[in-house]
């Protein structure tokens, strides 16, 4: 484990003080300390890391021992690194490695993500290449920022992360601080998340201490000017453009900031500006404000429409206001919120055509509100206000210059539930000629873009010969029956949570299981449910009126038995999904996101379980699909069967075929190997 790396390095550099071969030698010995620490928390130390199964004690060994021996060695073998460029950078790989303990070591694709990303950094110096790989997985990215800290693209990387992780580049600017381009960033996360930054205003950190000393730098003095003003507890801060452009004074931004409602209606108008200042704290507030009205529509959702929709009705709220509501609320809205939303939006709709409608938005999350119309197949009757020109118009901008976007590959994957969402042909016709266009346009200039519109072509088979998904598609549509047993058995978390849905979701749940074959145990805050023949199969679900102490309880003793799911299901709103997610382990073969929205939680899935298999709802989860849909994956599993999704999918149809609604919902529900999102997002990055 590196033992021979202070000897190398010793023979390397004849010509260097003892002094500075001894800060070497003792970061070295750091590095491989927490090598043979993690070595030994299986209970032996013998350059193997032994987990569950067969494979991740592979893939853990590969990780622990081998990757960060090469790490190791790339630092100690790098010529342009003075002796004190490579005890700090052994002492970031301590750094990491210290946060590796006995409790979540098995949760290794965490680490995994970091260390493969530190090798391509150390290793790839094809500029534009490592820089699109950079960008693929920013969140990672900025996690490993010492890594990179001196390269000539660390400036570009870091403004990027500041326009779209601004939080986690706050959180890391101690790390690159001293470099000559810090104060340039530190203006870049001014300029785009200003109330973000306040946060750090005021107290001895280091992005506070840098403002007060930076001169020549216009936003940071006026952030500094405001916090004179009013100090760092304001809402001023969101309103940076009015204040620079002296819309508003200080005072009166201050002011405005008391008001929600006057702020809602603010922002939305502030929204429409193009090269918006504090753009991302726009948002987040506006996603925050939005959320809380999406969710009053949604709780009314048995009562009649005018009891319902009287918040938008009285204050007769503009279309532009509905739909604000609709793509910043997106996480949480309902099918039927939608639609009344949507229907309101077309008939308070001032301009002759839904295209100028958008233009005067400024185009604002259109391909999130395109997207969303699809789904819930409200498409055609947008584009029915359209000109066949401004169709046209309209496809090539929603496909069109996705390399260039803050996020490809979430653009990308919105682009793909757009198509997967069309059923008539002349839309379905305007976007593949979108689609192929700009990949002729792209495929001889730009390889990264021509990568992500051949992998569209090929996943909405358009053209299967511009990057091939035939065998991915194939290998996720049959699981056979031994790979769902580790060690003989198989098992299943279920997540439950303490509100109205979630009581009937576990009532029913429970009740399904009450049958031959199955056998509930309950413990107190949580129940397992257990196979009595064929296949050794054991559901754990935490009680939901017993949600907090289910779940901690559950998680202590996976950690303790250090047995852990093979299948985790959410069965809770998706504001909650976030809790199930965080306890996914590279262990889970399968995630089951039975939420409403699901589908849009794929990504943070598969950072923590890269190898999983999805299962979503593109629009409203359902306890009566969820149900029938995890007991037959049960059963299947343990008769001894393989999970074809294919043959799984209609058989699960046909049993809740008599229940008319569930059937509706049942189709917007994904199969792994049809979950576009999750394959796109899979595929792209293994061809960086």
């Amino acid at each position: 484990m590196g033992k021979r790396m202070v000897l190398w390095s010793m023979l390397l550099m004849p010509l260097v003080s003892v002094g500075q071969v001894d800060i070497v030698a003792r970061a070295n010995k750091a590095v491989d300390g927490n090598q043979i620490r993690i070595d030994r928390y299986d209970g032996i130390e013998n350059d193997t890391i032994r987990l569950l199964s067969p494979l991740q004690t592979f893939e853990a060994t590969k990780l622990y021992v081998r990757t960060v021996d090469d790490i190791q060695k790339n630092i100690n073998n790098n010529i342009n690194y003075s002796e004190l460029d490579k005890k700090r950078r052994l002492n970031d790989l301590v750094h990491i490695l210290e946060k590796v303990n006995k409790s979540n070591y098995h949760l290794y694709t965490t680490y995994q993500a970091y260390f493969n990303l530190i090798i391509r950094i150390q290793e790839i110096i094809e500029l534009n290449r490592i820089k699109v790989i950079l960008k693929s997985d920013l969140k990672t990215s900025l996690n490993v920022i010492p890594f990179f800290d001196d390269k000539k693209y660390a400036e570009d990387i870091l403004k990027l992360g500041a326009r779209q992780y601004p939080s986690a580049v706050l959180k890391h600017y101690g790390d690159f601080a001293f470099q000559p381009y810090g104060a340039s960033v530190l203006e870049e996360l001014c300029l785009t998340a200003p109330a973000h930054v306040s946060f750090y205003m005021g107290t001895s950190n280091p992005v506070f201490i840098d403002m007060s000393q930076v001169n020549g730098k216009p936003t940071i003095d006026l952030m500094m000017e405001i916090f004179r003003k009013v100090g760092s507890n304001s809402k001023a801060y969101i309103f940076l453009d009015d204040i620079k452009n002296y819309r508003l004074t200080t005072n009166e931004a201050h002011d405005l900031g008391k008001n929600k409602e006057a702020t809602f209606n603010h922002l939305l108008k502030l929204r429409t500006k193009q090269d918006l200042l504090g753009a991302y704290s726009v948002d987040d507030e506006l996603i925050y404000l939005a959320t809380k009205k999406v969710r009053i529509l949604n709780e009314l959702h048995e009562e009649s429409d005018a009891i319902r929709f009287k918040l938008c009705d009285t204050s007769n709220m503009s279309a532009q206001e509905l739909y604000t509501l609709m793509v910043y609320g997106e996480d949480e809205v309902y099918t039927s919120t939608f639609l009344g939303l949507f229907k309101r939006l077309m008939e308070r709709m001032t301009e002759e055509s839904s295209y100028e409608f958008l233009h005067n938005l400024g185009r604002n999350q259109y391909r999130t509100f395109i997207k969303m119309c699809a789904a819930y197949n409200e498409l055609p009757t947008f584009l029915n206000k359209m000109s066949l020109w401004e169709k046209r118009s309209l496809f090539n901008a929603f496909i069109g210059g996705l390399e260039n976007e803050l996020n490809p590959l979430e653009q990308a994957v919105a682009v793909a539930d757009t198509y997967g969402s069309i059923s008539d042909d002349e839309t379905k016709s305007l976007f593949e000629n979108a689609l192929t266009k700009e990949y002729q346009q792209v495929k001889w200039t730009n390889t990264a873009a021509k990568k992500l519109y051949g992998l569209l072509l090929s996943l909405l088979q358009i053209d299967d010969g511009a990057e091939s998904l035939v065998a991915d598609v194939k290998g996720l549509s049959n699981v056979r029956n031994a790979a769902t047993l580790k060690d003989g058995s198989h098992v299943q978390q279920h997540f439950f949570f303490d509100d109205e849905d979630g009581w009937s979701s576990y009532a029913t749940f429970i009740a399904r299981f009450r049958r031959p074959g199955w056998k509930i145990n309950d413990l107190g805050h949580y129940v397992i449910i257990e196979s009595t023949g064929g296949k050794r199969v054991k559901l754990y679900a935490n009680k939901a009126r017993d949600e907090y102490d289910g779940q901690e309880e559950l998680q202590a003793l996976f950690k303790r038995t250090k047995r852990f799911p093979d299948v985790v299901v959410h069965r809770g709103h998706s504001y909650y999904a976030n809790i199930t997610i965080e306890t996914i382990t590279p262990n889970s073969d399968l995630v089951i996101l039975g939420s409403c929205g699901g589908y849009n939680n794929i990504s943070k899935v598969l950072d923590y379980a890269p190898n999983a298999q999805i299962i979503s709802s593109k629009q409203v989860g359902t306890l009566y699909v969820n149900n029938e849909l995890i007991f037959t994956i049960c059963e299947t599993i343990r008769k001894g069967e393989d999970l074809n999704w294919e043959l799984l999918w209609p058989a699960v149809e046909g049993k809740i075929g008599q229940n008319t609604q569930a059937k509706e919902r049942f189709q917007d529900y994904l199969p792994p190997h049809k979950n576009l999102g999750a394959i796109l997002i899979r595929n792209y990055r293994r061809t960086l």
